[in-house]
């Protein structure tokens, strides 16, 4: 059964389903609503967690065999399935049936993905998932529900602002969610009193660091190659996490990937930003990168940002700040190939 994202807890105190699968393309609100899902499961008596990263050829045997065996301290276990992509090959489809076939009261499956297309949800094999499962679809806060979700969040943490400051708070953000929670986190710590205003807003966010992710990414889609790698120097020279950056690229890239799309099916660069609900100070890099790079080109560039993700967590010998000046010099240069 779908489940909105605010009523997932409630609905798992009535019942807890084998598998959660919470799917959407905003990381923040996914990564908040699994760590509400691990919560309770840890309350609930799941202690132990086991992680599977789905991406390349994904052994799911592995998946099955956790599914089946017993914990050696005879606790329940969280099994989090981590999805690169929601389109599951044949084996990945036949994998989840037949764990569902007699899923042990022992074990919860907490599946994490991309937004799961429309069309795949009214196929069959998905359909027989979500008679047993809760899906919980996490979708985009568009900028008209921006300032709303804006207001939520300070109250949360016990903070008020005028209409004012929340609008600057969004425009400096460029929308983007998670730069506006941790904005919102530090001036949680710096507000002298519980009420924003304007001008105290302003001078928050002015402080951020003046070489940011955001503006690197715009950078290197806008095809300013020097200035791109020079802000990624002065990142590392700070000590960013570079998964951090990577996540942020890899976000940007998928919006691309489904602008382009798009494009090859005929709508103009313009409509299709539109579709993807670009922000409009947005719009003049990412129509520099639409022209520069088609639909297989970022697609390469995802698949690069894969092994990057893979050299991060030491699974294999890739240097991670070389390969992302690598992806960031072909992403800012329509002339580089990164097969070369």
């Amino acid at each position: 059964m779908q489940v909105k994202p605010e009523q997932v807890l409630s609905q798992l105190n009535n019942k807890i389903p084998p598998v959660i699968w919470v799917a959407g393309d905003e990381t923040l609100l996914i990564q908040e609503s699994c760590d509400e899902i691990r919560k309770f499961a840890q309350e609930q008596g799941f202690t132990e967690r086991e992680i599977y990263t789905v991406q390349g050829h994904f052994d799911w045997n592995s998946l099955l065999e956790s599914g089946n065996s017993l914990s050696l301290f005879a606790e329940k276990k969280l099994i989090e399935l981590r999805l690169h992509s929601a389109k599951l090959d044949d084996a990945g489809k036949k994998a989840l049936h037949t764990y569902l076939e007699n899923p042990s009261t022992d074990n919860l499956l907490l599946i994490s993905s991309p937004k799961i297309e429309k069309a795949a949800t009214n196929t069959k094999w998905f359909k027989k998932i979500e008679n047993q499962a809760f899906v919980v679809v996490i979708w985009p806060i568009n900028s008209q529900n921006l300032a709303g979700w804006v207001r939520q969040r300070l109250k949360r943490h016990g903070l008020a602002a005028n209409e004012q400051a929340i609008d600057i708070l969004c425009q400096r953000t460029e929308g983007n969610l998670l730069a506006t929670a941790q904005e919102i986190d530090k001036l949680s710590i710096l507000a002298e009193n519980k009420e924003l205003d304007a001008s105290m807003v302003a001078r928050a966010v002015a402080d951020s660091a003046r070489f940011n992710v955001f503006t690197l990414i715009d950078t290197a889609l806008e095809g300013n190659t020097a200035r791109a790698l020079n802000i990624l120097y002065h990142l590392k020279s700070e000590s960013e996490e570079p998964l951090k950056i990577l996540n942020f690229i890899c976000r940007e890239l998928r919006s691309l990937c489904k602008m382009a799309m798009l494009v090859e099916d005929g709508q103009s660069i313009s409509a299709a930003m539109q579709s993807e609900r670009i922000w409009r100070n947005k719009m003049g890099p990412v129509s520099i990168a639409l022209n520069n790079h088609d639909l297989d080109t970022l697609q390469a560039f995802l698949n690069q940002a894969s092994l990057i993700d893979q050299s991060v967590k030491g699974l294999n010998k890739l240097n991670t700040w070389d390969e992302l000046s690598r992806l960031l010099l072909a992403l800012s240069n329509k002339k580089l190939d990164l097969s070369a």
